[in-house]
């Protein structure tokens, strides 16, 4: 049964929580807007319903890690006053124990886990699948927009197109370099220049058709000698579909489970360790909650005794460490030592709270 002082203090908490994960998830999803659509929204116009869907993709996948960095920041927060205050003494007065106050905490903390459990497991790979395709989605929405003059266009993939003039569908003085593709040996690239192009679109093949006028190109064979040849007109056409990627944090954990039992022939023991790691890491991201609930409380009580801010400062230190450990997961040999390092920081944190505990307890 709770008490006042329970409820309280859970109040308090969990207000505090509130308003951390919103503000940082905020914070995330403004540099994910500008880090990989403002270039589309600037140049290419992307329509508000494709920009709406980026942030409400964006938004759960930022809580991954907002909510255990803001939950520890409101029990700092809300601990180191209610001790400032001197609100702690009064209730150790009542009675009641440090580790029986923080038991809301602890309760919190859980709850937060297992809301992470969920978002990590099923809310965040549907997103990335989501935000995966909402550049490409932005392109295939508005294909005339992808070529415009004076900018060098590198949204397609192994290709760069350069236009300097452009009026409606036709292009003038056309440049295009189709790369080598690293996974092609036999992929040599080519250049094409043309004087003037027409441009049309094909939505049902999610194709660019560009018919060249005096082209000039050039296409090197496999001991490096170059093919010229001048075309009048000649069809080009510019793929706008592309092959489905398998990336890790944008599959569900079925996906990623049967893609391990009937891997692809070309599916490196790196890869490997890599996707099954990343079942690990949303679990074990998922319990961050509950373990900073153990390091918070007597951080944040040892911080108002020693009037510093040392307690903060290894609070933060703590969880940085906590995402440290996951990246040195990430680069494992094996995937039993990629277990080890992702679910270290919960145990270690566990454990260091509980010392914490102890010596805040008997000061």
């Amino acid at each position: 049964m709770m008490r006042t002082t329970d409820r309280y203090i859970f109040k308090q908490v969990f207000l505090a929580t509130t308003y951390g994960v919103v503000s940082l998830s905020l914070f995330l999803v403004l540099a994910r807007i500008f880090q990989d659509i403002r270039p589309l929204v600037v140049d290419q116009h992307v329509p508000l319903p494709l920009v709406s869907k980026f942030i409400l993709n964006a938004f759960p996948i930022s809580l991954m890690y907002t909510i255990p960095w803001g939950f520890m920041a409101a029990v700092l927060l809300v601990f180191g006053r209610l001790s400032a205050e001197q609100e702690i003494n009064a209730m150790k007065l009542g009675g009641v124990g440090l580790f029986r106050i923080a038991c809301p905490v602890f309760l919190l903390g859980a709850l937060l886990s297992a809301l992470c459990t969920w978002v990590n497991v099923e809310i965040v790979p549907r997103a990335g699948a989501s935000m995966d395709n909402i550049v490409y989605e932005a392109v295939e929405s508005n294909p005339q927009s992808l070529i415009q003059p004076g900018i060098i266009i590198s949204q397609l993939a192994n290709m760069r197109i350069f236009v300097q003039k452009k009026e409606q569908d036709k292009l003038h003085n056309l440049h295009i370099y189709r790369l080598p593709d690293p996974k092609n040996p036999d992929s040599l690239g080519e250049y094409v220049y043309a004087e003037d192009a027409s441009f049309a679109v094909d939505p049902d093949n999610k194709q660019i058709k560009l018919t060249l006028t005096s082209a000039y190109i050039e296409s090197p064979d496999k001991k490096g000698n170059l093919d010229i040849y001048v075309a009048s007109a000649a069809p080009w056409k510019v793929d706008l579909t592309r092959k489905k990627k398998l990336i890790a944090t944008s599959m569900t954990n079925e996906e990623l489970r049967a893609m391990l039992q009937s891997p692809p022939e070309d599916f490196s023991e790196k890869n490997r360790i890599k996707f099954s790691s990343m079942i690990t890491q949303r679990y074990s991201f998922a319990m961050a909650s509950l373990a900073f609930a153990f390091v918070a409380v007597p951080l944040s009580l040892a911080r108002h005794r020693k009037d510093s801010s040392s307690g903060i400062l290894a609070a933060m230190m703590i969880g940085a460490a906590y995402f440290v450990f996951s990246l040195l997961g990430q680069k494992a040999q094996s995937p039993s030592m990629a277990a080890a390092l992702l679910w270290a920081p919960n145990v270690l944190c566990l454990v260091a709270g509980l010392l914490l505990f102890h010596r805040v307890r008997f000061r």
